[in-house]
């Protein structure tokens, strides 16, 4: 989580003002007023965004998360899974061995877990991208005969995720994380391609069909690619992912 002066959490939230939840007086007169925002100080002084919301008749504070936080962190989770459930499918396919069975429950352990790195990292980026973009930016895109013209929510829901990245940021930002082709940013385009191949599959008489998705997920480089989403992420807002001092990677 990313450490927020007060000053900086309204600037980064339009200007919406936040109460301060620090003492029990504030506390209880934001109690009467369900669906209220707030601040919540935390006990290592980080300042985090949250709101008032009734569940069975009983008013708590709820935090408000960073999705983009979120998709990435439920990537990096599957990885240690990934390398559990891949050990057991090895095992369990091992043709010098006798195969007792097919590997039916180790192959749909396997590739849940590879398919949801995959999706919620691939998520993690588009998410990231929408909160960069400034709310009244607008992308210009300069043809031969004519120049079209996109504001944010156009940009969302009719760019492809190619543009944003290579046209839309740099725009945007002043910055162009794809200038230079580089194995860092190689891997980004690799989580799309697998990306589609798993959202897009489609059906045809061949019993194999599947055969190359999972061999994809045999093959790939899930926490190199992580790596370089980090990479990415921060080069656009410094420090965004950083290492935990919690023994774990990030």
């Amino acid at each position: 989580m990313i450490q927020e002066s007060i000053e900086e959490f309204n600037s980064n939230n339009n200007g919406v003002e936040f109460d301060l939840i620090e003492k029990d007086g504030v506390l209880e007169e934001l109690k009467k007023r369900t669906g209220s925002i707030a601040y919540i100080r935390t006990e290592d002084d980080i300042v985090v965004g949250g709101f008032i919301h009734n569940v069975k008749g009983k008013r708590y504070v709820f935090p408000v998360p960073d999705p983009t936080l979120i998709y990435f962190n439920n990537a990096q989770l599957n990885i240690a899974a990934i390398t559990k459930h891949k050990e057991e499918l090895i095992r369990k396919v091992d043709i010098e061995e006798t195969l007792s069975e097919p590997a039916l429950n180790e192959i749909y352990n396997f590739y849940g877990v590879t398919s949801g790195f995959v999706i919620f990292l691939f998520t993690a980026i588009e998410s990231f991208v929408n909160q960069v973009l400034p709310d009244d930016f607008e992308f210009r895109n300069e043809l031969k005969r004519k120049t079209e013209i996109f504001n944010k929510q156009q940009i969302q829901e009719s760019l492809d995720f190619k543009t944003k990245l290579k046209q839309v940021l740099p725009q945007a930002t002043g910055k162009d994380y794809f200038r230079n082709q580089t194995s860092s940013n190689d891997r980004i385009w690799k989580l799309k391609d697998f990306r589609d191949e798993i959202v897009h599959t489609k059906p045809d008489d061949n019993p194999l069909k599947y055969d190359h998705l999972i061999k994809t997920s045999l093959n790939f480089k899930y926490e190199e690619t992580l790596d370089a989403v980090a990479k990415f992420m921060n080069h656009y807002k410094p420090d965004y992912i950083i290492e935990c001092d919690c023994g774990m990677d990030f």
